[in-house]
């Protein structure tokens, strides 16, 4: 395990500086989220918002709020290089002299 890389699974342990935190899940559910609500920071606190669009049948459209995030700089920041890395990663075409 690298150390940048983010743990995701329950009862596993990450290492915050020199200790180490147990990870618990409490099991909430996942959501897709195709919306951001709000996405501002004030006093070095970001505040993330987001929602999933629902469109049913002929009924207006709804963005049902999923999560509200607030995190600080150094989250932010984390979270900016991860997101980097992650959308790098889709974005590059796979290595076609390495296919079958």
């Amino acid at each position: 395990m690298s150390e940048n890389e983010v743990v995701i699974k329950s009862g596993r342990r990450m290492a915050i500086g020199a200790d180490w935190w147990e990870v618990r899940d409490a099991g909430q559910p996942v959501e897709f989220v195709d919306l951001i609500t709000e996405a501002r920071h004030i006093n070095g606190v970001f505040y993330l918002s987001f929602a999933s669009g629902i469109v049913d049948a002929n009924n207006e459209g709804v963005a049902q709020v999923a999560t509200r995030l607030r995190m600080s700089l150094a989250s932010a920041q984390i979270l900016h290089g991860i997101l980097g890395d992650m959308i790098k990663g889709a974005l590059t075409p796979p290595d076609q002299s390495k296919a079958n």
